[in-house]
């Protein structure tokens, strides 16, 4: 092969390669729409026994989830609207069953975003609404209790990173630290009758999500 031949096949690939990274650094960032799973692990509270003068250790399981994501871009940033699903989990009390809970969260959020030509890191905040579900299990309510949790605000802190790819497309990987505080209602039944109950508790999570945003 005679040696400009080779000049311009080498130019070529340069070429080609630098409109790769052209075609990710300027896919348009107008709107997008995200879909993704996660996992979410929520932190361990003690509460006090209403019935003796010590204290139990309350474990939620790990849940998974999945949720729906609309945002905005403005230069730097960018505004989420979102809705996502938490499963149905088991909560422990001393490894002892004696309940189950499940939310359904949606939430603003904004973003500050530091573009580059393939991963794109960002960080971001935001504050949500929580439309969340309980009941005890048939142990606690063998012991003449009853106990729902009402629906509650919650904020959270996030940190990740977009991985591009052609046709506006792009997988991200996002850490959220939740903080949600929640105030439940019941009853107990006493030697007395029937009493009425208040608790307040903690939804804190800390959650790991993947998924694929849709520029536009």
């Amino acid at each position: 092969m005679k040696k400009s031949n080779k000049l311009l096949l080498t130019g070529f690939f340069i070429l080609s390669v630098y409109g790769v990274q052209t075609v990710h650094a300027q896919s348009p960032r107008d709107w997008a729409f995200s879909g993704y799973i996660g996992v979410a692990d929520y932190d361990t509270e003690t509460k006090p026994d209403p019935f003796q003068r010590i204290t139990h250790e309350i474990k939620s399981d790990t849940a998974y989830k999945a949720g729906f994501m609309a945002s905005k871009y403005v230069n730097e940033f960018s505004f989420d609207f979102g809705i996502e699903f938490i499963q149905e989990v088991d909560t422990h009390a001393d490894e002892k069953l004696i309940g189950v809970h499940n939310h359904t969260p949606v939430f603003l959020g904004i973003n500050y975003h530091y573009y580059t030509n393939l991963i794109d890191p960002f960080i971001g905040v935001g504050v949500g609404y929580s439309f969340n579900d309980s009941s005890v299990s048939d142990f606690i309510a063998a012991q003449g209790m009853n106990m729902e949790v009402d629906d509650s605000t919650f904020y959270f802190l996030t940190a990740g990173f977009d991985y591009l790819l052609p046709y506006n497309y792009s997988l991200f990987l996002a850490g959220k630290y939740t903080v949600a505080d929640i105030e439940g209602k019941g009853t107990i039944q006493t030697l007395r009758g029937t009493t009425q109950l208040e608790d307040e508790g903690t939804l804190d999570r800390y959650e790991v999500n993947v998924g694929m945003r849709y520029f536009f």
